[in-house]
């Protein structure tokens, strides 16, 4: 069966401004979505990543240049990923449809991994 990764984006400002009561609901809602993938035997893994924190590696001629990241212009940030298993792109969709990202602002950003000839 396909593999997707979810990609999360949003504005950490959103998680940064919000009452603890509140963060416990979003967080039991993100545990309530992720659960009735688990109970279908979909979810496979999924992470938070670290605020704050990072580094982007580049090619700079012969050599790489380091630098702290994430810092893009764009308020929206990666702050976590998830990975499912669906039948086909469509079917990823619909177990997304409902994802907690999305109720605060946020994407989701689906991708097939490639098994690249395994």
């Amino acid at each position: 069966m396909p593999k997707f990764l979810l990609i999360l984006r949003g504005d950490p400002e959103v998680w940064r401004h919000q009452q603890p009561e509140a963060i416990r609901d979003l967080v039991g809602r993100f545990e309530a979505w992720a659960g009735k993938l688990m109970a279908q035997n979909r979810f496979l893994d999924g992470k938070k990543l670290a605020d704050g924190e990072g580094r982007v590696i580049v090619r700079d001629g012969d050599a790489s240049r380091v630098t702290d990241g994430p810092y893009g212009e764009s308020k929206e940030i990666v702050g976590g990923f998830h990975l499912i298993e669906a039948d086909d792109y469509e079917h990823a969709v619909r177990l997304c449809e409902n994802h907690p990202e999305l109720s605060i602002q946020g994407s989701v950003e689906i991708r097939r991994l490639d098994t690249m000839g395994g």
